[in-house]
C-alpha cells in the first residue's frame, strides 16, 4: 500500500507539510523582524535562501521518493515564496530605496541559485 496509490493521503500529507512550513515561515520572519527590523527584507532572504539550499539537497536524491516530493512541493513550496520577495522589492523601489531594492534582487537570485547548486552537490554526497 503506497502513498502514490492513495491520492487522498497524498493530498493530506501535502497539506500538512504546507501548513507546517507556513507556521515555520511566520515564526522565522517574526523573530528576524523583531531583532533586525523591516527596513530590509532580511527575513524573506533568509527563508528563501535556506529553502533553496534544502530543495537542492532533496532534489539530489537518486530515487526521489514520494516523501521527497512532499518535502519539495508541500513544505518547501510553502516555506519559500517569490511573492513576498516581489512585493518587498516593489515596496522598496516605490519608496525610492533603489539601492536596497536592487541589493534584494541581486542577493536573492545570486544567493538562492548558488545555494540550490550547493544543496544539490551536498545531496549528491549524502545520497
Amino acid at each position: 500500500m503506497s502513498i502514490q496509490t492513495h491520492p487522498a493521503l497524498l493530498l493530506l500529507l501535502l497539506a500538512a507539510a504546507a501548513a507546517a512550513a507556513g507556521m515555520l515561515r511566520f515564526a522565522v520572519t517574526s523573530i528576524i523582524a523583531r531583532y533586525w527590523g523591516v527596513q530590509f527584507p532580511l527575513a524573506t532572504l533568509l527563508v528563501n535562501s535556506s529553502g533553496a539550499l534544502a530543495i537542492g539537497v532533496v532534489a539530489a536524491m537518486p530515487d526521489l521518493s514520494t516523501l521527497g516530493l512532499i518535502m519539495m512541493v508541500g513544505f518547501l513550496g510553502s516555506y519559500t515564496t517569490v511573492s513576498s520577495f516581489s512585493l518587498q522589492t516593489i515596496s522598496l523601489w516605490q519608496s525610492r530605496h533603489y539601492q536596497q531594492a536592487m541589493l534584494n534582487v541581486g542577493l536573492s537570485f545570486g544567493l538562492c541559485l548558488s545555494l540550490v547548486w550547493c544543496g544539490y552537490a551536498a545531496g549528491g554526497l549524502l545520497w
